[in-house]
């Protein structure tokens, strides 16, 4: 597999926003072949090539929702290490059977690809929303999933089948993050920088409520921690920064960054979820938040991410402001905000 004494290694989704953030790190530490499988290469590396030195990545094109055996073992061949970020993340909109064709299917064949090339280490990208909806404070591993959204029961059904391959693939590692967010994110922070733009944002009883949250190029670095660092065998780690963040001093880093100095009012939960219900059935489409959002806002959900700490020495190394500094840029170079 090794040439040369350099590894091989597969990321899977290298467009997206978690797997550009691995293929940058990786290009930023030589010592290693690079292969990335993208939905379209030509799109990809237009893309990446605004941001990283691409000359040294291998792009495969291989369409998830349609792939099949011969192409997954293609994709591993020769390959030491496969990181698995490939995958549907949350749209309402989805049905499950979206979720269960690209986050489950796809993954089972990734794996037995993986069986059936020799590959060494397969990490996969899980989510802590496998817990649940919450409230769930400081939750560890071993803590039996709940998963309720399509997103959440995809992934938990892929981590079941992977757990019976424990043994047969030398290092299996599912990495559960928290709230992901950086360049390249479209969802709820994406979201939450838009309302504080606007000023349209409302603190959800005081803004108290903690988060667990991780900037995806700290949980780039997690996921090559990971593949170096975890024991053989099978393992499954919690992934966020080790202090979680109140929706108060997210929203006030936010609107620092921005510029916005308005000081955004309180409201109780109940009360704002009535107003927010009346509002979207009488102004549909119009609606700043949505009740579902102020339940996620309203809900402490946080991460024990010790186990992991132990076992690779993890440390993220972006502090909340830079981070969030750095999706704004990227969503103003977009013109997304």
């Amino acid at each position: 597999m090794s040439a040369g004494g350099l590894k091989k290694i597969l990321v899977t989704g290298g467009s997206g926003m978690i797997g550009s953030a691995v293929l940058a790190k990786l290009l930023a530490r030589p010592g290693a072949l690079i292969k990335t499988q993208v939905r379209d290469r030509l799109a990809a590396r237009a893309k990446l090539g605004r941001h990283m030195d691409i000359t040294l990545v291998e792009f495969e094109q291989a369409d998830f929702t349609r792939v099949g055996m011969q192409e997954m073992q293609a994709l591993t061949k020769d390959c030491d290490i496969v990181i698995h970020c490939a995958g549907l993340v949350h749209n309402e909109q989805a049905a499950y059977q979206e979720y269960e064709v690209v986050n489950v299917r796809a993954t089972q064949l990734l794996a037995e690809a993986c069986l059936a090339t020799g590959v060494q280490t397969l990490v996969f990208l899980s989510t802590s929303a496998v817990y649940g909806k919450g409230p769930f404070k400081n939750i560890a591993e071993d803590t039996a999933p709940q998963p309720k959204t399509p997103y959440a029961v995809s992934k938990a059904t892929s981590e079941n089948y992977l757990q019976t391959l424990s043994g047969r693939i030398p290092k299996l590692v599912i990495l559960r993050p928290s709230l992901v967010f950086g360049e390249g994110d479209r969802g709820n922070m994406l979201s939450l920088i838009k309302q504080v733009q606007k000023e349209e944002y409302v603190h959800v009883s005081g803004g108290v409520t903690p988060k667990s949250l991780i900037y995806a190029n700290d949980l780039a670095d997690a996921i090559l921690l990971a593949a170096a660092r975890a024991p053989q065998g099978f393992n499954i780690y919690n992934i966020a920064n080790p202090e979680p963040v109140s929706t108060k001093e997210l929203v006030d880093t936010i609107a620092d960054v921005l510029g916005v100095t308005k000081k955004f009012p309180s409201v109780p939960e109940g009360l704002l979820k009535i107003g927010a219900g009346i509002a979207r059935t009488f102004m549909p489409g119009k609606v700043p938040v949505t009740p579902e959002q102020i339940e996620k806002l309203a809900t402490e959900t946080t991460c024990s991410i010790g186990k992991f700490v132990q076992a690779t020495g993890f440390k993220p190394s972006t502090d909340l402001k830079s981070a969030i500094s750095k999706e704004v840029n990227w969503a103003r170079e977009n013109q997304l905000i």
